[in-house]
């Protein structure tokens, strides 16, 4: 994850809500926030999929309501920032602090509440999987019941 562009910052106040996938831990994350999707390679290892899509914020802006001491997270020894977090019961992404502690990165996947916004970069693209393409309106929509 690169650094916030200068300006970037969200001026609306939004409160957002987010769990883990067996619902024992929760957070509140108060805007503003700056919303991208990374295509390095240790996010797309991390994400399991194409990219991660992350919104930054500062860290006085997320609170745990529910489960903190589930929290597991994982720092990249060979990385100066990179690390992961998750919860210890299903393993699901959950918010982390960067080793420095100056930003806040919240898996987007992981809120409940719909966003109001949309993602305002594309993060490392050059470092893309050769698979990922940014026009799928060729690819067919299947909807399932979750």
């Amino acid at each position: 994850m690169g650094r916030i562009p200068a300006g970037k910052y969200r001026k609306r106040i939004m409160n957002l809500h987010g769990s883990c996938l067996c619902g024992e831990i929760e957070f509140e994350v108060k805007t503003p926030i700056y919303f991208n999707h990374c295509y390095c390679g240790r996010c797309r290892k991390a994400s399991g999929s194409g990219r991660a899509s992350v919104l930054v914020t500062r860290p006085e802006h997320l609170r745990w309501t529910k489960g903190e001491a589930l929290l597991k997270r994982w720092d990249l020894p060979s990385a100066s920032s990179f690390a992961t977090s998750f919860c210890s019961q299903c393993g699901c992404a959950q918010p982390r602090l960067t080793r420095a502690g100056d930003f806040a990165v919240i898996p987007a996947g992981s809120l409940d509440d719909a966003l109001p916004i949309k993602p305002e970069c594309h993060e490392h693209f050059a470092s893309r999987a050769e698979w990922i393409v940014l026009d799928e309106s060729n690819l067919a929509i299947h909807d399932h019941d979750a």
